[in-house]
C-alpha cells in the first residue's frame, strides 16, 4: 500500500503513510502484529481512495476482532456525531467528570461583574471546582485558535469579579483542536484545556477510554435514529443506559438484549 495515493478530508491527495495508520491503530488499543494484519486484510483496497474509505473498512474489520478496538478507533467520529447542538457535548464532558468523583450540573446561569453569563458546566468535588466552557464543532478540521481561550478567558474573570468569594478552576473543552498560540496564552492565564491533541497524555480521548465513557455514538448494535432519540432526552453516554430508556427506542426485546451485551462489552474493567 505504500504507493497508493490518500484523499484527505481537505480534498488534497499524499501519499498513503502506514507509520500514520499504525500509530491511529495503537492508540485505539491495537497491538503490532493485529495492525500489520490489518494491512494484510486492506491488501484489496483501491490504488486511489480516501481517509472517509479507510476509516470505514478499518472500522468494520476492527469489529470481528474487538467491539472495544473498534468503539476506540471510531471514537472521534462517535463525539462528532453528538452535533449538529453543542448540548450533548456538555453533557459528555459533565458524564467524564463524574468519574472523578465531581457533582455536575450543565448550562448553569451566572451573574458576573457587568453582565450574565451561561456556564456550560460546572463540576464540584471536595478539592476543589471547575467552570468549563464546551466547545463543540460539526466539522472536524476547525482548529480553535487564540481567539477562543481570549473570549472564554474574559468571561470567566467577569464571573470572579462578580462573584469574588468563589473559588473555581477555569476550563475550556473541545472536540476539535488547540492552535499553538491558544495554548500558550492558555498557559498563560491558567485556562485549563481539554482536546483531542491537549494534553499529550489524559486528553480528551485518553479519558474516555480510560474511564470507558463512550458516548452512545459509539454502539453499533444502536440505529442512528434511536441514537438520536435518545440524545433529544439527554442520555448520552452508555453508562446512562438501561432497559428501562432502551425499551421504546429498540424494535423488539433482541435488539434491546444485543444493544446491552455492547454495552457490558465496552465498560468491562480492563
Amino acid at each position: 500500500m505504500k504507493n497508493n495515493l490518500i484523499q484527505k478530508r481537505s480534498k488534497n491527495e499524499e501519499p498513503f503513510d502506514f507509520s500514520k495508520y499504525r500509530k491511529s491503530l495503537r492508540k485505539s488499543g491495537v497491538t503490532k502484529h493485529q495492525a500489520n494484519n490489518l494491512v494484510e486484510e486492506l491488501g484489496d483496497i483501491k490504488k486511489y481512495f480516501s481517509t472517509a474509505e479507510l476509516n470505514y473498512k478499518t472500522y468494520k474489520l476492527l469489529l470481528r476482532k474487538s467491539k472495544v478496538l473498534a468503539a476506540n478507533y471510531n471514537l472521534k467520529q462517535a463525539i462528532y456525531s453528538l452535533g449538529p447542538t453543542g448540548y450533548p457535548f456538555e453533557i459528555l464532558c459533565a458524564e467524564l467528570l463524574k468519574v472523578k468523583g465531581y457533582t455536575t450540573r450543565v448550562s448553569v446561569i451566572k451573574k458576573g461583574k457587568w453582565v450574565k453569563h451561561e456556564v456550560d458546566l460546572i463540576a464540584k468535588r471536595d478539592d476543589g471546582c471547575i467552570y468549563g466552557e464546551c466547545k463543540f464543532h460539526n466539522k472536524k478540521n476547525i482548529k480553535n485558535d487564540i481567539k477562543v481561550p481570549l473570549y472564554v478567558h474574559a468571561r470567566f474573570l467577569d464571573i470572579k469579579e462578580g462573584n469574588p468569594r468563589e473559588e473555581f478552576q477555569p476550563a475550556l473543552f473541545t472536540n476539535t483542536f488547540f492552535s499553538k498560540d491558544a495554548i500558550k496564552y492558555a498557559r498563560g492565564v491558567n485556562l485549563s484545556l481539554y482536546a483531542m491533541n491537549y494534553p499529550r497524555k489524559n486528553n480528551f480521548i485518553d479519558l474516555i477510554q480510560k474511564y470507558k465513557v463512550y458516548p452512545i455514538t459509539s454502539l453499533h448494535s444502536l440505529k442512528k435514529s434511536s441514537q438520536q432519540r435518545l440524545l433529544d432526552q439527554g442520555i448520552v453516554v452508555i453508562k446512562q443506559l438501561n432497559r428501562k430508556n432502551l425499551l421504546p427506542v429498540c424494535r423488539n426485546e433482541n435488539e434491546l438484549v444485543k444493544v446491552l451485551q455492547e454495552v457490558k462489552i465496552l465498560t468491562r474493567p480492563n
